[in-house]
């Protein structure tokens, strides 16, 4: 056989990684400006506008809204933060924008539910189609179910999910007038996690992949695996969702249903950030 055949697919599988090795670097402390809402691309504006009302309809407050125009190279993201003080549930609409030569394409576009209790445990439900590349904690469930749309149903099968894995105790939240800290925090945050499962480092300056985590990174965003993942992720959403519905959930159902005793929310104010972390880095998703 003629290596030149084995050479293209053996550089695309092995090389493409070093890309990322060499070239992904995460902020540890990304700027946040504050967004108006006059300031959404067209091809966001709407849909950011009609889950804020659905959201708001569900009982969820907004807290925030931000864009993160340095967090990572060549992408920049405006999020919408909210809390349903009620149930002790957050919630986030999230745009993922692709810079590149001062063209700008749409990555992704997703709602998030996020509900973390005083052990530890979180449980975070959200219907982005974009294929995961972090690995989730021990004490994390994430769901993703892309085929659900609408708030309200994405809300009522974050509800199931939690009651499903029996999820108790007291829920944490965070004050409204500390959004824009919490949102640094679980940025950085998401980051150490990764570090300690060896995808990320820290360099004293920012959070850069380590050899393992950019092959495995750049492994899950490529073909063939995609396709596996993807058809995994896929199957995995459609049994969740199945069972939900089979349940006899519906959007409306799930909150009037006393899974949790919901005045047992405790609102956590945002703790200074230790003197190292002040202007220099330790460590997203929501």
């Amino acid at each position: 056989m003629d290596p030149l055949i084995l050479a293209a697919p053996a550089a695309y599988l092995f090389g493409f990684p070093l890309v990322i090795l060499v070239s992904q670097k995460v902020n540890p402390d990304p700027r946040l400006d504050a967004l108006d809402p006059a300031m959404w691309p067209p091809a966001v504006g709407q849909t950011m506008s009609r889950v804020e009302h659905d959201l708001y309809a569900l009982g969820f407050s907004i807290v925030g809204r931000f864009v993160l125009p340095n967090a990572m190279p060549n992408l920049s993201t405006m999020v919408t933060m909210l809390v349903n003080y009620k149930s002790g549930d957050k919630s986030m609409i999230t745009a993922i924008w692709a810079n590149t030569n001062e063209f700008r394409s749409l990555k992704t576009h997703y709602t998030e539910f996020s509900t973390r209790f005083e052990d530890g445990h979180c449980f975070d439900t959200l219907n982005s189609p974009t294929l995961p590349s972090f690995q989730v904690g021990p004490l994390d469930v994430k769901t993703r179910a892309p085929q659900l749309q609408g708030a309200a149903e994405l809300y009522a099968l974050h509800r199931y999910v939690m009651r499903k894995h029996g999820a108790q105790g007291r829920k944490v939240v965070y004050d409204a007038k500390d959004a824009t800290s919490y949102l640094r925090r679980i940025w950085r945050e998401s980051f150490e996690e990764q570090v300690g499962f060896g995808r990320f480092r820290f360099n004293g300056r920012e959070f850069v992949p380590t050899v393992k985590g950019a092959y495995l990174m750049a492994w899950g965003q490529m073909w063939p695996m995609t396709m596996w993942i993807r058809a995994r992720m896929n199957a995995q959403s459609r049994a969740i969702v199945s069972e939900w519905k089979s349940a006899g959930q519906s959007g409306a159902s799930a909150f009037s249903e006393a899974a949790f005793d919901e005045s047992r929310v405790k609102i956590q104010p945002e703790a200074p950030l230790p003197a190292q972390a002040q202007g220099s880095p330790i460590p997203s998703p929501f």
